[in-house]
């Protein structure tokens, strides 16, 4: 007998936890990228935020719902995984675990565990910090300086000289990643990456990100007149983390509509939110609220995009 599989995985062929090691597998080029600019420091946050994630999803659900026959959750380390893409280099090792157990406890086994939350735990628990602990959520320091350093990696903090300084944005720097700002947020070639190896796994679906870019690229213009070009729409993008949302966020198949037609409004929506608060907000708000407002309305987009039963006119019940 096929063993049940978690709920959004119950129709999927491999094991639940199988699919959650291919989107580890997938976050891996950001995170290589990250510990490259950044330094080893990016590690220490990473075991930090999958180990606190990992054990209090394990006690949590083995003391809250002893009716289930495994308590191991690998979704647990692909949202420890995502908490550390999402904040800068610089943030504490205690901020991180205490959003860890945040988007452990309360946004996820709150709701029943994995498959039943209704935020994005790993999105959620970047807004509590956002919230919580605003100085520690600015990145300003520039990559590769002074990271490699043990002051660097046991506090966070960097030299002066290795603070953001105004100046010109090259084309390639915006590819690569080498600009101060998330974790793994920062590198639109390595992003990419990250998508192709969801697509090869099919562990990704289209409809909500091509809408999302579609909106945001044709509603930056009449936003952000007065920056209008090429490398500053990429920059504009990279900065605030609209290809990380569209890859991770955006394919995250227990707070994403199920259906083909309600992902393609959800990503247009989505992306409508976010060029409203970028240009009224500010990146961080621009990037993380838009998937937790959509989150929110998710059984909404499903209850009124569900495709129309076999010789009904519609899906109410007929008295």
């Amino acid at each position: 007998m096929k063993r049940k599989q978690l709920a959004p995985h119950i129709h999927a062929n491999q094991p639940a936890s199988e699919r959650y090691m291919y989107v580890l597998l997938a976050m891996l080029p950001v995170l290589v990228s990250g510990v490259f600019y950044n330094g080893l420091r990016v590690l220490f946050l990473l075991a930090v935020s999958c180990t606190v994630f990992f054990f209090s999803d394990y006690f949590s659900a083995r003391s809250m719902y002893p009716e289930q026959i495994s308590h191991v959750d690998y979704s647990s380390l692909v949202s420890g995984a995502m908490l550390v893409l999402l904040v800068p280099a610089s943030t504490s090792f205690w901020a991180i675990a205490i959003a860890a157990l945040f988007g452990s406890l309360l946004v996820k086994q709150a709701f029943g565990g994995a498959g039943c939350n209704i935020f994005n735990p790993a999105f959620a628990a970047r807004a509590f910090l956002q919230i919580a602990f605003p100085a520690q959520m600015v990145a300003s320091e520039m990559p590769q300086r002074n990271f490699w350093s043990w002051t660097s990696l046991l506090t966070g903090h960097v030299s002066e000289d290795a603070v953001l300084a105004g100046g010109d944005v090259e084309l390639l720097d915006v590819l690569s990643g080498s600009l101060p700002g998330m974790i793994g947020t920062t590198s639109l070639v390595l992003l990419l990456l990250c998508g192709l190896i969801l697509a090869e796994r099919k562990l990704f679906r289209f409809e909500a990100p091509l809408t999302y870019f579609a909106v945001i690229a044709v509603g930056y213009v009449p936003f952000f007149w007065a920056n209008a070009g090429v490398t500053q729409f990429l920059l504009w993008m990279v900065q605030g983390g609209i290809p990380f949302v569209a890859v991770f966020a955006l394919n995250d198949c227990t707070t994403t509509p199920l259906g083909p037609k309600a992902r393609l409004v959800y990503g247009g929506v989505c992306g409508f939110l976010t060029l409203l608060l970028y240009r009224f907000a500010g990146s961080t708000v621009a990037m993380v609220y838009p998937v937790l407002i959509m989150n929110l309305l998710t059984p909404v987009f499903d209850y009124y995009f569900r495709p129309r039963a076999f010789s009904k006119s519609n899906w109410y019940r007929e008295v």
